[in-house]
């Protein structure tokens, strides 16, 4: 825009210089000021076509005064050379205000596109963390039938033979090693238990689980907002898959509805699960509901998986259906 108005500012100068150039009088410095104020005022011009009307027209009306007055072919050169200078340069800076505009149209695009291959990086590397996770549990997973079926199967049978050795045996001075042989395969035993046990408890993928059990609802609508950290007690995972699932399979049997809202929130003591339809429940079905009186046992199910982890589960018929439960994390660390 600078650019612009000195361009017009020169030109004007140069138009009034030209149009005194025979002396002034009102008549010049009348003409000198419309000049002037039509080059300028042709800036807050948008319309492209008007702005170069109002940009020709001073050098039109001074061409024309010329010819009127007779003024001398020097003049009127001078004349065609500040127009030319004047258009030139015009034409030149809007050349300039297009490439910069493409430049920075390019940078923006550039931008864009950076972000976007940053997002798709971003998705891919969940995703492959996604995978090397699933097949890490699928490895505990299989580790831990391994050692059952083998090892385990090993065990019991060194531990029945054994028992029928000991039942057997004549010779008090191998009853003392017998029995620390026994007590060094239960112990190897209960080990071998336990380890199966924590890696088994490892391969509980949550969010695997979750979307297995949402993905049943194929003819819902579903909206979610699911807080999951794989590093939640084994226990409570297992409740709350087991929550999940139920209300999931109430929803399926029993519901009219065609929406479902399932939340999932955590905090650093407990954590809770709400699951919610739209459907419309008939005011028997209320009444029992609200005195506890359930037809199946999948409600109970809900409230004794909540119960036995010291939390509890709720029920509301406001709007539709909603399973409600909260699961403390300190009775399980106890």
């Amino acid at each position: 825009m600078l650019f612009d108005v000195i361009i017009r500012f020169l030109t004007a100068l140069g138009l009034t210089l030209l149009i005194n150039a025979k002396g002034i009088t009102t008549t010049t410095v009348v003409m000198s000021i419309c000049v002037f104020l039509i080059l300028q005022i042709s800036l807050l011009i948008d319309n492209k076509i008007i702005y170069l009307a109002l940009t020709a027209f001073p050098f039109f009306f001074t061409l024309v005064y010329f010819f009127i007055f007779d003024y001398s072919p020097l003049l009127i050169c001078f004349l065609l050379l500040i127009a030319g200078f004047s258009f030139i340069s015009l034409y030149l800076y809007e050349k300039l205000l297009e490439c910069k505009r493409l430049l920075y149209r390019t940078r923006d695009d550039s931008k864009e596109l950076e972000e976007i291959l940053q997002d798709k990086n971003k998705r891919l590397m969940s995703e492959q963390d996604q995978q090397v996770h699933l097949a890490t549990l699928a490895e505990r997973n299989r580790i831990a039938r391994e050692i059952h079926d083998n090892v385990g199967h090993l065990l019991s049978r060194a531990i029945l033979l054994l028992g029928a050795i000991t039942v057997v045996n004549k010779d008090e001075n191998l009853t003392p090693q017998l029995d620390m042989l026994s007590a060094t395969l239960d112990e190897s035993m209960a080990k071998m238990r336990s380890s199966v046990h924590d890696l088994h408890d490892d391969s509980i993928d949550l969010q695997k689980n979750f979307t297995e059990i949402i993905g049943e609802l194929k003819n819902f609508s579903i909206t979610t907002d699911l807080d999951i950290d794989e590093s939640i007690p084994t226990n409570i995972k297992l409740s709350l898959i087991g929550i999940l699932k139920e209300a999931v399979t109430n929803i399926l049997k029993h519901s009219n509805g065609d929406s479902v809202s399932i939340i999932l929130q955590r905090n650093y003591s407990f954590c809770t699960i709400s699951v919610s339809d739209n459907g419309t429940l008939s005011d028997n079905a209320i009444k029992r509901i609200n005195s506890d009186d359930y037809e199946g046992i999948g409600l109970e199910n809900i409230k004794n998986r909540a119960r036995s982890l010291g939390g509890d589960a709720y029920f509301y018929t406001n709007d539709g259906f909603t399973v409600f439960a909260r699961l403390p994390y300190s009775m399980n660390e106890k």
